[in-house]
C-alpha cells in the first residue's frame, strides 16, 4: 500500500515531464510560423530544449532580437533632444526580420537545408546594426547595412 502512495507523484512527474518536452520537440520540429510571436523568455526555454544547434539558434536569435528592438523603442520614447529622430530604423529591422522569416518558411518547407543557416545570417545582421544604433553609431550601422549579406 505504500508503495503505491509513492508510485502515483512520480507516474504524475514522468508524465508532466514528458508533456513539457514533447511541447518543445513539436517547437523545434516546426521552427515556423507560431513560434516567432512568443515572448523572450519562452523562445530561449524553447531553445535550451532542441537538438539541432541551427534550430536552437533561430529560437535564441529571435529572442535576443526582440529585446533589442524593444531597447531601441524604449530609448526612443526617452529621447526628447532629437526631436525630429523617428522610429524608422525599427520598423526597417522589423520588415527586414518578417521578410527573411517568411523567405526562409516558404524555402523550409519546400526542403531548402540551408534556409535556417541563412536566416541565423540574417538575424546576426539584424542583431549587430541593433546593437550599432543602440550604441549610437548610426553611421557604422548605415555602412553595415549597405554591406553584402554573406552567402
Amino acid at each position: 500500500m505504500h508503495c503505491y502512495r509513492l508510485i502515483g507523484p512520480l507516474l504524475a512527474g514522468a508524465l508532466f515531464c514528458l508533456s513539457g518536452l514533447a511541447v518543445a520537440d513539436a517547437d523545434c520540429n516546426r521552427p515556423f510560423p507560431g513560434s516567432s510571436q512568443q515572448p523572450p523568455e519562452q523562445l530561449r526555454q524553447i531553445a535550451k530544449k532542441c537538438d539541432r544547434a541551427e534550430i536552437a539558434n533561430l529560437f535564441y536569435n529571435r529572442a535576443y532580437h526582440r529585446e533589442l528592438l524593444e531597447k531601441f523603442q524604449h530609448l526612443h520614447s526617452l529621447q526628447t533632444l532629437k526631436p525630429n529622430h523617428d522610429l524608422a530604423h525599427y520598423h526597417t529591422q522589423r520588415i527586414f526580420i518578417a521578410l527573411s522569416e517568411a523567405f526562409a518558411q516558404r524555402a523550409w518547407e519546400q526542403g531548402d537545408g540551408q534556409a535556417l543557416q541563412q536566416l541565423n545570417r540574417q538575424y546576426d545582421r539584424s542583431i549587430e546594426i541593433a546593437e550599432y544604433q543602440l550604441k549610437g553609431y548610426d553611421a557604422l550601422a548605415a555602412r553595415t547595412r549597405q554591406a553584402p549579406a554573406k552567402p
